[in-house]
């Protein structure tokens, strides 16, 4: 019997108000909105790692802070457990809500306190969410400590961050949003500020959760080649809107959008084997004046005359893949 998804999003929206200029509002013009998030949806259940991709401004850091309430919804559903959290906004469902999702940002150096030590930082949500005796919380501290791989963890507790490097920090992140043991996980870049040489550990450590913890994982990146290293689905995402929603390994491997293609095109292989470049033309729309029709018409090299009228919906391909584009 497959599990329930832990978490499921339903056509999320997240549109922010533009300001009208004093002409404008003498005028009567309507105010525009920036449409960071139109229209998304997945869903993961326990154990599941999907990975959300696309270039820089297609939301998806906006998709993994609105799913987390830490940016209220403009509409839609987010069905944790069962249950609507953007439309429960009171403080104790919150609250409950908060245990079981957290998040794990890109820039240790600034999500972490400079004036705490390592053992303030873990400890300050299990004292949030937990009633329990010193002693226990202790012992969930360390164990939080061992699990981000940070042994032995004597030597971390009284050090600050400014005595470590980026990926000890790191890993103190994930371990203090993993010491309240959550159930859904955003990993919002997460070793894009790190050294090639230390992601991998990184990229493990979020697997293990995955498989040892039944952790439901949301790994946010623009970097398609650590996906198949951690995801068991990958979404593509362009300009608000996914774009193609799949197994990781048959995304990569042979993606059907062609804005995947232009995505897949561009990593780097290593030996003598390449990959046909696929070039782009012209820059991402704005996302406050939306094309009409396929978002990507405008750049999409294989555009037919419906791209440019009627906006396409993800289209099931089987065997897990869906594919917004009129050539499916």
């Amino acid at each position: 019997m497959t599990a329930e998804p832990v978490i499921e999003v339903r056509d999320l929206r997240k549109w922010y108000p533009l300001r009208s200029g004093f002409l404008a509002s003498l005028l009567g013009r309507q105010q525009g909105q920036l449409k960071a998030v139109d229209g998304v949806s997945f869903a993961l259940r326990p154990g599941e790692v999907l990975g959300l991709a696309g270039e820089s401004g297609c939301g998806k850091s906006t998709t993994g802070m609105t799913v987390l309430q830490l940016h209220r919804p403009t509409g839609g559903e987010i069905l944790f457990q069962g249950h609507d959290v953007a439309t429960r906004g009171d403080a104790r469902s919150m609250k409950a809500f908060r245990r079981q999702a957290q998040i794990v940002f890109q820039n240790p150096y600034e999500s972490l306190n400079p004036r705490f030590t390592v053992a303030q930082s873990v400890r300050e949500p299990i004292a949030i969410h937990f009633r329990e005796e010193a002693g226990a919380r202790r012992d969930r501290l360390l164990l939080a400590m061992e699990r981000a791989g940070l042994m032995p963890v004597e030597n971390y507790l009284d050090r600050y961050p400014h005595q470590l490097s980026g990926g000890q920090l790191q890993r103190i992140a994930i371990a203090r949003a993993i010491s309240v043991e959550p159930r859904f996980l955003v990993a919002d870049e997460p070793v894009s500020m790190l050294d090639v040489s230390i992601r991998a550990g990184i990229l493990n450590l979020l697997r293990r959760f995955a498989g040892t913890l039944d952790m439901a994982i949301l790994y946010i990146s623009h970097d398609l080649s650590t996906m198949r290293h951690v995801c068991s689905q990958v979404a593509i995402m362009y300009l608000g809107r996914i774009v193609e929603i799949g197994p990781a390994a048959s995304v990569l491997r042979d993606p059907q959008h062609p804005y995947a293609q232009a995505l897949m095109a561009a990593v780097p292989v290593m030996g003598v084997r390449r990959r046909k470049r696929i070039q782009l033309s012209g820059a991402v729309p704005n996302a406050a004046d939306v094309p009409r029709g396929c978002r990507f018409h405008p750049r999409c090299p294989q555009a037919m005359a419906s791209c440019r009228e009627v906006e396409p919906q993800l289209k099931d391909l089987g065997q897990g893949r869906r594919v917004a584009c009129h050539l499916h």
